[in-house]
This record gives C-alpha cells, structure tokens and sequence, in this order.
C-alpha cells in the first residue's frame, strides 16, 4: 500500500503529468460547454441535433445497402428510428459518437498539446470514431432484422468493444503522428 501511495505522490509531483491533466480537463471541459449549448440551443429551436441527425442517416443507408428490405427512416426532435416496421432502433443524441470523440480529442491535447499534429489528429480522430459508430448502428438494424439473441450479444457486448478499441488504437498511433509531424518540420 505504501508503494502506491508513493508512486501516486511521485506521478502527481511530475510536471509533465501536471500539464497533461490541466490541459485534459481543461480542453474537456470547453469542448463539453460548447457541445451542451450547440444540444441546447437545438432543442430551444425544436429541432433534433445534425449530428444525431447524419449519424442516422448515414446508418440507415449503411442498413440498406447490407440488405435490409423494407428500411424505415424518420426522426423526431429526440431522436430518429431506424429499420423495419415492429423492429425499429432508437438513435438518441447519446448515440452519436461525440461525447466519446470529445474525450478522444482532449486526450490528444492533453497529451500533445495545441500544435497541428494534435488538430489532425483530432480531426483524423474524430472521423474515425464516426465511421466506427454509423458501422454500429447499422450492424444493429441489420442483426436486429434477422432476429434472434445475436442482437442483444452485439448491442451489449461486441460493439462497446470495438469503439473503445478504435479509441486506443488512434490513442496508440498517437506518438508515431507526432514523429511523422515533426521529422515533416
């Protein structure tokens, strides 16, 4: 127990680590403000967020084009449904993806601070991520039209795996994106 409590002491000391933690927080907290007030400022309009909004979309499209017959597509100002008529699949906001890509990109200016190779991968990120999460929604419309518990087992479990390793894996990439900027410089 002693060794734990002088390694934590020892990280807390390290100013590196310091800094990684304010500029964390920190970029969080303000990409969260921002995010929350773009999700107010559309509900005080009566309108569904465009995020939630082109995930759907682009899931419903990914669906289609898996094979499922008969695809439904329609959104509200809480969220959209997508699939076929008694098999349908709510896509709320806390579907989106940006809340995880959120904390991906204060991450990396934890890590890296405000230098261009931290806004690309940022951005890289970002993308990633997105392309990770219509990938899963349209996997749900189409497992959850064959029926069957393989649904529950892939909602639960499976997905949730994947996203988080598409996260540490850019997380990982991090350091080479970093050499490849400044050997470019």
């Amino acid at each position: 127990m002693n060794q734990i409590k002088t390694q934590l002491r020892d990280t807390l000391k390290d100013a590196g680590f310091r800094s990684f933690i304010i500029r964390f927080l920190c970029t969080l907290l303000v990409l969260t403000i921002i995010y929350e007030s773009y999700l107010w400022l559309t509900e005080q309009q009566r309108e569904l967020d465009w995020v939630t909004y082109k995930v759907s979309e682009l899931s419903h499209a990914l669906a289609t084009a898996l094979g499922v017959a008969n695809c439904e597509f329609s959104c509200f100002m809480d969220g959209c449904r997508i699939g076929v008529e008694g098999k349908m699949i709510n896509v709320l906001e806390g579907c989106n993806g940006l809340m995880l890509a959120l904390v991906y990109a204060s991450y990396i200016v934890g890590s890296g601070g405000f230098k261009w190779s931290s806004l690309v991968q940022v951005v890289i990120g970002i993308i990633v991520v997105q392309f990770f999460n219509v990938f899963r929604i349209g996997m749900l419309v189409v497992l959850r039209d064959l029926g069957g518990d393989a649904y529950f087992f892939f909602i639960k479990y499976l997905f949730n795996v994947i996203i988080y390793v598409s996260i540490l894996f850019l997380w990982i990439l991090k350091p080479h994106v970093d050499h490849l900027f400044e050997s470019a410089s």
